[in-house]
């Protein structure tokens, strides 16, 4: 028989929740791995979802949380004009 699906149509799971499942998910795979690329890209993979799962909360707080200035790096050459 087939595995059952962790999150079926019924169920509705969050993004938020999903989100942090998948964090939790590549965060566990990396640590089995040995120090390289792979566990790199996973662990690079787990940071970027953090970092959309704190703009979800955000986001969806209406204005009750402050904007999460410190996760998106502006890079300053960038800002610089020509």
């Amino acid at each position: 028989m087939a595995a059952k699906p962790k999150y079926s149509i019924l169920k509705k799971a969050s993004h938020v929740d999903r989100l942090s499942d998948q964090i939790k998910g590549l965060r566990e795979k990396a640590k089995g791995l040995p120090a390289g690329d792979e566990r790199d890209a996973l662990l690079r993979k787990a940071e970027q979802d953090e970092i959309a799962l704190r703009l979800i909360e955000w986001i969806i707080s209406s204005g009750q949380l402050p904007p999460p200035e410190d996760l998106i790096p502006i890079r300053r050459h960038r800002l610089r004009r020509k």
